[in-house]
């Protein structure tokens, strides 16, 4: 195997020195740079992406987000591998980096004989991510999963019963959602009726929470 062409983002000098030192005398492993913010790291991937194959990037540093710069990363580089890496697991950050196509994720903490691993699993396309935060991993792609699926479902309605998600998410009764469309209670029963047999639904509770979670109506009315 070619050694692996890395680079390093994080805005702390010393995080950045103890990864370089934990790869000493490791013959795979090459760092090629040394970012302190996404934008130096983008500002240099444009010039040299050819020279890097995987980005540690940190999740959080001042004025940027991790997972952003990951996204920017990926439109632009896709064949560059990202891994992030943070020193506190937030699922809201977890779910983004998912979301954006990251190809690992590790707490820093982690042992550099397992980084190392995970760089050389990275590189041949796997997944991998720290065991220290396998669980939480694990449920923000079910998730994702549950979020999908939702979303293809509720992409059935029509922008009428948009409208009435919105109502039943802000806690109308079926009277009040017709006063505010001037239409009969039972059309609103048989509007109701059809949106749950389309989202695959139980009741109206199940049409608010599944809203107010996934920002549905939010994302489709503007």
């Amino acid at each position: 195997m070619k050694n692996i062409s890395v680079m390093i983002v994080d805005d702390h000098v010393m995080m950045r020195e103890a990864i370089v030192k934990g790869f000493e005398g490791n013959s795979c492993i090459d760092i090629v740079y040394q970012a302190q913010s996404g934008r130096s790291a983008l500002d240099y991937l444009e010039n040299n992406q050819e020279n890097i194959d995987i980005v540690l990037l940190d999740v959080i540093m001042p004025n940027e987000n991790g997972t952003e710069i990951l996204k920017q990363i990926k439109d632009l580089y896709p064949h560059i591998k990202v891994i992030m890496l943070t020193s506190m697991v937030n699922s809201k950050y977890v779910i983004k980096a998912l979301e954006n196509n990251a190809d690992g994720y590790a707490s820093k903490g982690m042992d550099f004989i397992q980084l190392v691993s995970m760089i050389q699993s990275v590189y041949e396309g796997k997944f991998c991510n720290d065991e220290k935060i396998n669980d939480e991993v694990s449920k923000c792609r079910e998730y994702i999963k549950q979020k999908s699926r939702i979303l293809k479902d509720f992409a059935l309605l029509t922008p009428r019963e948009y409208e009435i998600v919105a109502l039943i998410s802000k806690g109308k009764s079926n009277i009040e959602i017709a006063d505010d469309l001037f239409v009969s209670e039972r059309t609103v029963k048989n509007h109701i009726h059809n949106i749950l047999k389309k989202v695959n639904l139980q009741d109206r509770t199940q049409i608010a929470i599944a809203n107010l979670r996934y920002k549905i109506v939010e994302k489709q009315l503007g």
